[in-house]
């Protein structure tokens, strides 16, 4: 029977960490923003040409602000990138385009949402106007 591993004090499990895994971590970030961004957008465009047909023109702002996310994380992809071959410092860049993406797609989904309320109540109306009245 073998005695159980010592444990690894604080400074050798962050020696056993790659200096490349925050890099790595990152780009998946913006990979996943990217795929957000473009499936909000494509969720919107759907809506608007079914559900939503006759919703209010800002719910194309939802669909700009999805595609914009889409488009600061692949732009921040690129610069992570660029950072790295060049070996220049990114971290903040990298930070703000990350809260840029994220605060695009909090917009998206609230500009989405609102529609969806409003043409809910724009149908509730018409529907208590159809009912007959006793």
């Amino acid at each position: 029977m073998h005695p159980p591993p010592a444990p690894q004090t604080e400074e050798e499990t962050l020696a056993a960490v790659s200096a490349d895994l925050p890099y790595e971590l990152q780009s998946k970030m913006f990979d996943q923003l990217a795929a957000i961004g473009l499936g909000g957008a494509g969720l919107t465009i759907t809506l608007v040409g079914s559900l939503l047909k006759d919703a209010p023109f800002f719910i194309w702002f939802a669909a700009i602000e999805f595609g914009l996310a889409a488009l600061i994380a692949l732009i921040a992809q690129v610069h992570l990138i660029d950072g790295l071959f060049r070996r220049t410092p990114i971290q903040k860049r990298s930070r703000l385009m990350t809260a840029i993406a994220v605060m695009l797609i909090g917009m998206g989904v609230g500009s989405l949402a609102t529609s969806v309320f409003l043409e809910g109540k724009k149908d509730a109306k018409h529907e208590a106007a159809a009912k007959p009245t006793p």
